[in-house]
């Protein structure tokens, strides 16, 4: 079952993450909280939190069409157990939107499993453990 899930971030792209981190940071006091540079991606992702505990991954897609900027892109929650939620998710019907549960080998230290899935409207919500 996938109710009940703590929130573990908002994914928002950006045309300009860069800028975009340091309005963040600059006017609404966000501070960083994570910065990796995904593999054989030109622009680094960023995690920066809110005084409430909020994350926002912060992230410049390669060949992005600017109308969808500052859009939310994902909405993600916090697996325990990845591979159960993802068994849940795909004998429920629910439209897988990754390719199967993929990893991030250098996120975090250990790692990063996630997956995500298709609202009836469309927009994705991420399933995300961190290892």
């Amino acid at each position: 079952m996938l109710k009940g899930r703590k929130l573990d971030h908002i994914g928002v792209a950006c045309t300009d993450v860069e800028a975009n981190v340091k309005w963040y940071c600059d006017v609404l006091g966000f501070k960083v909280t994570g910065r990796f540079q995904p593999e054989g991606k030109p622009h680094p992702t960023y995690f920066i939190q809110d005084v409430h505990g909020i994350v926002y991954e912060m992230y410049q897609p390669v060949n992005f069409d600017p109308v969808f900027a500052g859009k939310v892109d994902h909405i993600a929650y916090i697996s325990d157990d990845i591979e159960a939620d993802y068994k849940f998710a795909c004998d429920a019907g629910y439209k897988i939107c990754t390719q199967g549960i993929e990893d991030i080998p250098g996120r975090w230290g250990n790692g990063v499993r996630y997956f995500k899935i298709l609202s009836p409207t469309g927009e994705q919500v991420e399933f995300s453990q961190t290892l």
